[in-house]
This record gives C-alpha cells, sequence and structure tokens, in this order.
C-alpha cells in the first residue's frame, strides 16, 4: 500500500504542495466568537481527519492494487537463469524483465485511477467536516472573488487569514447575501 501511495503521490505537481489557491467557500455563523469559531473549526476537521475510510471502495482498490504490486515485486524478486538463452545473452532478458516489471506495475497503478480515488476520499472527508459544522449551525457562503484575492495573499495558517476568514465567517450581512444551501 505505501509504494502504491508514494507513486501515485509523485504524480501529484510540486506546486500544489507550495501554494493553495483560496477555497471558493467557507461556513460561518452569525455571531459567533473567534474561540468558539476556531474551536468548531478543530473540532469538525479532527473528525473529518480521524474518520475510518478503510471500507470505502477507493480504501479497498488501493488494498488490492498494493496486494498486486508486492506479488509482482515478490515474483521479480525470484532468481533468474545465468548464461545466454535462445532469445538472447542475460543483459537483454534482464532488460526485458525490468520493462515488463514496470509496465506491469504502471498497468497497476493506472487501474485504480489513484487521483479519482484520492478526489474520492478527500470528499468523503470534508462530508465529514461539512456534517459536523451543519449540526453545529453553521452555514455555507461563497466567497466573492475579492474576497478569495485578498485571502490568497494571506498565509496559510496565519492569525491574519484566520482574523480575516472569521472577520467573514461571523458576519450576518457576508452570510445572508453569500448564502450557498449545503447538502446534508
Amino acid at each position: 500500500m505505501r509504494r502504491l501511495l508514494m507513486v501515485s503521490l509523485s504524480l501529484v505537481p510540486a506546486t500544489a504542495a507550495m501554494s493553495a489557491p483560496a477555497p471558493r467557500e467557507s461556513w460561518g455563523k452569525a455571531g459567533i466568537s473567534p474561540a468558539q469559531y476556531r474551536q468548531d473549526a478543530l473540532e469538525c476537521g479532527l473528525q473529518g481527519h480521524y474518520l475510518d475510510i478503510s471500507k470505502t471502495d477507493d480504501a479497498r482498490a488501493f488494498v488490492k492494487a498494493s496486494r498486486q504490486l508486492d506479488t509482482i515485486t515478490t515474483g521479480a524478486s525470484a532468481p533468474t537463469t545465468t548464461g545466454a538463452s535462445a532469445t538472447g545473452p542475460n543483459s537483454t532478458d534482464s532488460v526485458d524483465q525490468a520493462v515488463r516489471y514496470a509496465q506491469q506495475q504502471q498497468h497497476i497503478v493506472d487501474s485504480v485511477h489513484p487521483e479519482q480515488r484520492f478526489r474520492n476520499i478527500k470528499q468523503t472527508l470534508l462530508a465529514k467536516d461539512d456534517q459536523c459544522l451543519m449540526q453545529r449551525g453553521y452555514s455555507k457562503f461563497r466567497l466573492t472573488d475579492d474576497q478569495r484575492r485578498r485571502l490568497s495573499k494571506l498565509k496559510a495558517g496565519s492569525d491574519g487569514r484566520r482574523a480575516y476568514l472569521y472577520s467573514l465567517a461571523s458576519n450576518p450581512a457576508v452570510l445572508q447575501s453569500q448564502s450557498v444551501s449545503a447538502k446534508p
């Protein structure tokens, strides 16, 4: 499983880790204190973080592919015969075998569709967060382009970014005018 995860993660562009675009939507609750806003965000985020996804189809597909990769790896480490063969010298056979091994691995990884599966898992985790926030009385609102621009200039995790999001999320006028109907 680790090998598949590492191979899949290597497909993600490095720029995604360096900068994240400002979200299009956020959650808010009119009149909430900054401390409660942060506490609710933390607790709901942890519910998503600790959600057991092992029984999902996506997780099962990763496990199955990981086992297939382990089988190939075990088979590839079997000793090969020495000397020339009818198909050519050992060096040619070794290269052909390595190419076949790489093709088999790539076929297994491709068949899992890791990018889509990771998106599905992310959506499952976010849905848990959303459900928690709705249960606590939060509502979803859409950020304007101007708000997104301003937010994108603030460092992720910074006090300034948190304060700006809180100013939007606790403002009844923003929540009413930029409301998005959330799915339960």
